[in-house]
């Protein structure tokens, strides 16, 4: 395997994956923009090693397969990682799912099938995006939408997010405008009606509280 060989390979790697990586920071997950281009780069190099050892010595199609199945593997790890439970609410299973398909997708690149890769990708960019607004509208139970004004705090945000992460609550399209001393916050909650009232308590029981209102 030459040397342009693995460049081009380490490009596309980057391409794709970060592709996908800005989708996923775009939406502020924990596995980023630099999260899965380092997977897809990783599985890349790993198959295209096998390839190259099948090319170049007396290793069978049996060695590809192994280091195949320990990139899949060791992403099972990462992406366990990235999976939350809170209140019987688990979050993270979408992020530590695509970790799993850009694995798949680097160990495509690393074997040069290079079209279905590109084609991969555009499917788990129209998984990500467009499926995600279907769902919103037609799959989401409740979607609250937060207008809060707050005392200058420089915790607010930290103290919001532990409350949200407590009761099962995910949080999206957050927003921060300062007036004068106060602190306006906008967001939207996803949840069920049981945990958006206990939220709605947390959130009341917050000292620094001066305005409440929900649309």
């Amino acid at each position: 395997m030459s040397l342009l060989e693995i460049i081009l390979k380490l490009v596309l790697a980057i391409a794709l994956g970060g592709l996908i990586g800005i989708e996923r920071e775009t939406s502020q997950k924990p596995a980023g923009f630099r999260t899965n281009i380092l997977v897809c780069i990783g599985s890349a190099i790993i198959m295209s090693l096998g390839v190259g050892f099948i090319k170049n010595s007396n290793a069978t199609l049996d060695t590809l397969s192994r280091m195949a199945a320990g990139v899949v593997t060791g992403i099972g790890f990462l992406g366990a990682g990235t999976i939350i439970h809170a209140r019987g609410m688990v979050i993270g299973l979408t992020t530590a799912s695509t970790l799993w398909v850009v694995s798949a997708l680097g160990l495509l690149i690393g074997a040069g099938y290079y079209i279905p890769a590109v084609i991969l990708t555009a499917i788990v960019m129209a998984t990500l995006v467009t499926f995600r607004k279907i769902e919103e509208i037609y799959l989401k139970k409740h979607i609250f939408h937060y207008h809060l004004k707050f005392k200058e705090s420089p915790d607010i945000l930290s103290k919001l997010r532990k409350i949200s992460f407590h009761h099962g609550i995910k949080l999206d399209r957050l927003s921060l405008k300062k007036e004068g001393e106060d602190l306006i916050i906008s967001f939207s909650a996803i949840g069920s009606e049981e945990k958006e009232q206990d939220f709605n308590e947390a959130l009341m029981n917050m000292g620094q509280l001066e305005e409440f209102r929900i649309e």
